[in-house]
């Protein structure tokens, strides 16, 4: 079996769950390295889950980059970070998985992209639904005109998010990029994004920052470049927790959670759909399982940077029409 010598920029909590796949189902991933600028979240995390393995710990990505030469690098620290820790992996040989979201700004999307081809690194999204047997057949069943060409979306998400992430970099301008629409809400906008495949065109938004630095309600409509029509409801501040797609064309209704479950297609003179068909050639995997596939040559990207190209592009787009009150066209096309 082939050794893959993992490093892992940013020691958070949500980190914990790739380790813990890696762990019990992704062999092939050596952990090499270990960075963050708070020391104490590091060593937490090599006692928690890497304590019979040698790690080498930093607070400095740089130095790590220079003295392991890592063959892949996956980066879990606060948004607008990044991309100069994406672009220093791939720069330095690494292939990368990030965090949602994959960058902050459009044009740092594009010179990432640029740099993983001029370096011939694979660059992934962690983004869960993507990797899942639910969107492969969703997208699938869109694509080939099974149930008519796709002519509206609506995504929402709820979530008591500005008191969860109170105090935290999440809201911090200077670090998350964004509120809700940058965090949580990225997971609904990337599987938007995902199944209707297709450039943005034109945008407007609103938000509510409800007294902090970042937005924490939003909502936002969409016109893409196939004709698709769709609308995002992003709220921060709400007791309960709901997220949902919903996408129709002429001739069926589709619904979808986000992150792969609840999937159900109905319309006139179909049976219902409420399940993905066993033996379907796409299985479910994890971002982590893929990224280790994808290196070894054994299977495609599912979350690619494309996608994070498309998600920049609408996000900036998103961004500019609250800021200014107005709608706002976007020339971007499909990576």
């Amino acid at each position: 079996m082939k050794s893959i010598r993992l490093a892992i920029v940013g020691c958070g909590g949500y980190v914990r769950r790739h380790l813990r796949d890696i762990n019990d189902h992704v062999p092939e991933f050596r952990v090499v390295a270990l960075v963050d600028s708070v020391k104490d979240k590091a060593q937490s995390l090599r006692k928690e889950l890497l304590s019979r393995r040698r790690v080498a710990m930093y607070d400095d990505h740089r130095k790590m980059l220079s003295e392991v030469r890592p063959d892949a690098v996956i980066v879990a620290t606060p948004h607008t970070l990044h991309y100069t820790h994406a672009r220093d992996a791939i720069r330095a040989g690494a292939h990368v998985l990030v965090e949602k979201p994959m960058v902050t700004d459009s044009h740092q999307a594009r010179r990432l992209v640029a740099a993983a081809a001029r370096h011939n690194r694979s660059v992934q999204i962690g983004i869960q639904g993507t990797y899942t047997d639910t969107f492969a057949y969703a997208r699938r069943l869109l694509a080939d005109g099974q149930i008519g060409p796709l002519q509206l979306v609506t995504g929402i998400l709820a979530q008591g998010w500005m008191k969860g992430t109170a105090g935290t970099w999440r809201q911090k301008l200077k670090l998350s990029g964004g509120g809700q629409l940058y965090d949580s809400t990225a997971h609904v906008l990337s599987s938007m994004m995902f199944l209707v495949d297709s450039p943005v065109r034109e945008v407007s938004c609103f938000t509510d920052n409800r007294g902090t630095e970042v937005d924490i309600n939003a909502v936002g409509w969409i016109r893409f470049a196939n004709g698709c029509l769709g609308t995002i409801t992003s709220g921060g501040n709400c007791a309960g927790w709901y997220s949902h797609l919903v996408l129709q064309t002429e001739g069926a209704v589709m619904e979808i959670s986000p992150h792969g479950g609840n999937f159900r297609v109905a319309g006139r003179g179909m049976e219902e759909i409420t399940a993905v068909p066993k033996g379907f050639d796409v299985p479910t995997v994890t971002p982590a399982r893929n990224f280790a596939d994808v290196i070894l040559g054994r299977d495609e990207p599912r979350c690619p940077a494309s996608l994070g190209m498309l998600l920049a592009d609408l996000m900036d787009a998103l961004y500019a029409s609250a800021k200014t009150g107005r709608p706002v066209k976007v020339k971007g096309d499909k990576p």
